[in-house]
């Protein structure tokens, strides 16, 4: 569709722009230095046409300012293109900073712990909206909504995550657990025992299976969960956590040809009659006699 700009006919839609009416970006010129990536860049549009159109906001002379697509409008131009899709954002063009900060959320220049909090105070600021997130971006409405979770995530935790490269799924498998503890806990193991998201996912499951459940009155619970690994996990992280409070577990296991034997040893108190008495005791006896 042909934007028209008298009107602003396809407004935040896919236009077809001619490209001698669009501006590149100032803050961001193209750096003669990526030629090799710019070249790749060519090759994939020349090929594939042009996945995915950039964003511009419609100037008062009537041209388009790049928000975010500068290589994409400059690879159009190397091939010699006339016209390309972009998407026509409505009202005053996008602030310069806001501009930077989605083309960096584009190019996937930021941690994605680091993004989920850009996009969160991006909303907060009243900038943009969830939607304006998810049409810039490339991605749908539910997908920004579970990236905005991420932001939820306490300091604390973000650190460990970011500092141990845990993948962004264990991130999100992490927010199944409403206690800090609990999910700091399971991050530590993650890293400790270099587990995968799948295996994080396990502890958790077996973790909030532990979660208190107010019963139905009159119904009866059914457990569903049949993966023996869930509950070789929990046993794994209980006695961890009984080694954590002080007591000397010992956990083995034995891989047998159907079955996987597990033991734990726990330590008792010795029985009255093995107990040295205790002579202050005898004392005090003696002498009320």
């Amino acid at each position: 569709m042909l934007y028209d700009p008298q009107t602003g006919g396809c407004a935040q839609q896919v236009c077809w722009l001619p490209l001698d009416q669009i501006m590149p970006r100032t803050s961001q010129p193209f750096d003669q230095e990526d030629a090799a990536s710019m070249a790749q860049l060519c090759q994939s549009i020349r090929r594939d046409g042009l996945i995915r159109p950039i964003t511009v906001q419609c100037m008062p002379d009537g041209r388009f300012m790049v928000v975010s697509g500068n290589r994409r409008l400059m690879a159009c131009r190397m091939l010699g293109m006339t016209h390309m899709d972009a998407v026509v954002l409505p009202g005053v063009a996008m602030d310069e900073s806001v501009a930077k900060t989605v083309e960096s959320l584009l190019n996937h220049r930021m941690h994605y712990l680091d993004e989920a909090k850009t996009m969160a105070q991006l909303m907060q600021t009243g900038a943009m909206t969830r939607e304006d997130l998810a049409r810039q971006l490339g991605l749908t409405s539910a997908t920004v909504r579970e990236k905005l979770r991420l932001a939820d995530l306490d300091e604390g935790l973000r650190i460990l995550i970011m500092e141990e490269g845990l993948p962004e799924r264990t991130a999100h498998a992490l927010l199944g657990l409403p206690d800090h503890r609990a999910r700091m806990a399971i991050a530590l193991q993650a890293a400790r025992e270099h587990l995968g998201a799948r295996d994080v996912e396990l502890l958790i499951s077996a973790a909030q299976s532990r979660l208190p459940v107010p019963p139905i009155p009159g119904g009866r619970t059914i457990t569903l969960m049949r993966d023996h690994r869930l509950y070789l996990n929990a046993i794994r992280a209980i006695a961890a956590q009984m080694k954590e409070a002080g007591i000397a577990a010992q956990l083995s296991e034995r891989t047998l040809p159907d079955a996987i034997e597990v033991t734990l040893r726990l330590p008792t108190r010795r029985r009255r009659s093995e107990q040295r008495p205790y002579q202050g005791c005898e004392a005090a006896s003696a002498s009320g006699r």
